[in-house]
């Protein structure tokens, strides 16, 4: 499997470097990556991700109703009871939504194409359509939802967003995104969100604030219990792991630099503004770390579009240089990644 992803991204990179500037051709080519990683996410064998059995005992449970989303449910008798099938056709289905939905909203969204399906297979391709397949499907939708209402398109973010929910509750925060102003006003206390962060990842607290949203605060406080009783002892946040700390860096690179960034990418600063957030919310809910991990790259899904945008930072003459940082920091995540959750089928 890692030999597939690498020859994966090989193949993505070449594509990216070479950058085709025919519509019809990089259709076909958009087209044909997004057919390619649907079948090696919707085929993959058995053990290669964590939640592989989770969602095959899902597949057998009978009364499934009401322990995950409505949308998962129906999808799956969809398969199982209306046309028969067997649970790899599950797993082809969410990755084809899944896909689909994160390149569909990349081409809209992004000001580069490729750089974003770049960084989107090194890091979310892996968490969400080999592992988080529910949620996967959300943040596509997301990615939506977040570009239209920076458009001002009100009833379409209303629209992606309740899409996003009807996929994974923890979503529900989206609705919080329309007191995000997608400009550089307050810009400044978005950027001390992550000391602020680290000054509570290091007094050890999240406040124990209550957050009035709902699923939201049951989802902490499972969270929390099941830390506390030992259930998630292996679960723990380094505040200073390599990839947090490459996120940190992009962040106080593209806010330094958003004035010159902006004029290019008319959604930018509520992007980051959000990506903000997503680096806030992995500290402030340190103490419950499977809650912190997914918060985090629920609202993370944004740099998929933000980190490409560093090409902006160089003139025509020295763009090279911008289109290999971008480069360079999707295979820093890949690698991050398969050394991490070490991608090795279970035999």
């Amino acid at each position: 499997m890692v030999i597939l992803l690498l020859f994966l991204f090989a193949l993505i990179s070449v594509i990216y470097f070479f950058d085709f500037k025919n519509t019809i051709v990089k259709n076909i080519i958009a087209i044909s990556i997004c057919v390619i990683l649907i079948l090696v996410a919707g085929l993959r064998e058995k053990g290669i991700d964590s939640d592989y059995y989770v969602y095959r005992n899902f597949w057998r449970t009978r009364n499934l109703l009401g322990n995950v989303e409505y949308s998962f449910y129906i999808l799956r008798n969809f398969i199982k009871n209306t046309l028969g099938l067997d649970f790899q056709f599950l797993l082809l289905l969410f990755a084809f939504l899944g896909v689909s939905a994160k390149v569909s909203a990349i081409r809209l969204i992004a000001p580069f194409l490729w750089g974003s399906i770049l960084i989107y297979f090194s890091h979310y391709f892996i968490l969400h359509e080999f592992t988080q397949i529910r949620i996967g499907v959300a943040t596509g939708f997301i990615l939506f939802s977040i570009y239209f209402l920076s458009e001002k398109k009100y009833f379409l973010y209303f629209t992606f967003a309740l899409i996003s929910i009807f996929f994974h509750q923890s979503c529900v925060v989206v609705l919080l995104f329309p007191l995000i102003k997608n400009a550089r006003t307050n810009i400044l206390i978005f950027t001390l969100l992550i000391p602020l962060g680290y000054l509570l990842y290091f007094l050890n607290t999240y406040l124990n604030i209550n957050i009035p949203i709902p699923g939201i605060q049951e989802k902490i406080d499972l969270y929390e219990e099941a830390t506390e009783s030992g259930f998630l002892k292996d679960s723990k946040i380094n505040a200073f792991n390599s990839l947090f700390l490459i996120r940190v860096s992009i962040f106080y690179i593209l806010f330094f630099y958003s004035k010159k960034i902006s004029p290019f990418f008319s959604g930018f600063y509520i992007f980051l503004k959000i990506y903000a957030l997503s680096l806030f919310t992995f500290l402030f809910f340190n103490k419950i770390p499977v809650f912190s991990f997914r918060l985090q790259e629920l609202l993370g899904v944004v740099e998929i579009v933000l980190i490409p945008t560093i090409i902006f930072l160089f003139s025509d003459k020295f763009k090279w240089i911008g289109r290999l940082s971008v480069w360079a920091i999707a295979l820093t995540f890949l690698l991050l990644n398969i050394f991490y959750i070490k991608l090795i089928i279970v035999k």
